[in-house]
């Protein structure tokens, strides 16, 4: 072996090591980040008298069917859930996340989707509110039509129980959709008793759990019949 083929060994052997370093310290650093932000939203709940739990099995199954939760769930946890009142409602946030792994590149990426639910303690119909793009017939389904140019041409509003849909959109939630920027931000699904909301690739924290909340609660005043008498609290 020349002295260059062995100068060259050593720079090698240098550069591997120090990208396993460089490697494992930013899995630290990643993680050690995640530990504060968790401390941070368990410290921000308890502050206001909430709950938090660290991981709730299964919980996503229980509000599958619409994005960006999955068609499908099954024994999919939930992460970071909180639970408490709000304006008098009983509500439930929590994460969902699932991992993307790319073959070419051979890393995987990590997508949180963060979401939250109000509690109305009333029956309520299959619907589902998004703002109108490109193959949402495709992708979700046909589109009901309201008669309300704004609204159709804005919104694509699908449900299973289009009858009973079709009065809650007509009795006032409309004019809410219509006239409420954030409408065209956040989608809006009426399911199991409960008014949900979500955030594509956001993590709950301080920073971003007040406004979805505040934008559900503002909306169950327009929801005509479904309206509940006065807010219920958390089961």
């Amino acid at each position: 072996m020349s002295g260059a083929e062995a100068v060259l060994i050593v720079v090698w052997c240098c550069a591997l090591t120090a990208l396993v370093v460089w490697v494992n310290r930013r899995k630290a650093r990643k993680k050690r980040e995640a530990e504060e932000a968790y401390a941070r939203l368990r410290s921000f709940a308890e502050s206001r008298g909430w709950t938090y739990e660290e991981g709730v099995p299964s919980l996503v199954d229980a509000y599958q069917g619409a994005e960006p939760l999955p068609v499908k769930a099954s024994g999919v946890m939930g992460d970071n859930v909180v639970s408490g009142t709000y304006r008098g409602f009983g509500f439930r946030a929590f994460e969902y996340r699932y991992y993307n792994s790319d073959i070419d590149s051979e890393t995987t990426q990590v997508i949180v989707h963060s979401v939250w639910a109000l509690n109305l303690g009333v029956e309520v119909p299959d619907l589902r509110v998004y703002r109108d793009g490109w193959f949402d017939t495709l992708l979700r389904g046909r589109a009901m039509e309201l008669g309300i140019p704004q609204l159709d041409d804005d919104f694509h509003i699908v449900s299973r129980d289009e009858e009973r849909a079709r009065a809650v959109v007509l009795g006032g939630l409309a004019e809410f959709l219509t006239s409420d920027p954030r409408a065209l931000e956040m989608p809006l699904r009426l399911h199991d008793g409960q008014l949900i909301t979500s955030r594509a690739q956001t993590k709950l924290s301080s920073e971003t759990f007040d406004e979805p909340l505040e934008y559900l609660v503002d909306a169950v005043g327009h929801l005509g019949v479904l309206s509940p008498a006065r807010p219920p609290q958390a089961p």
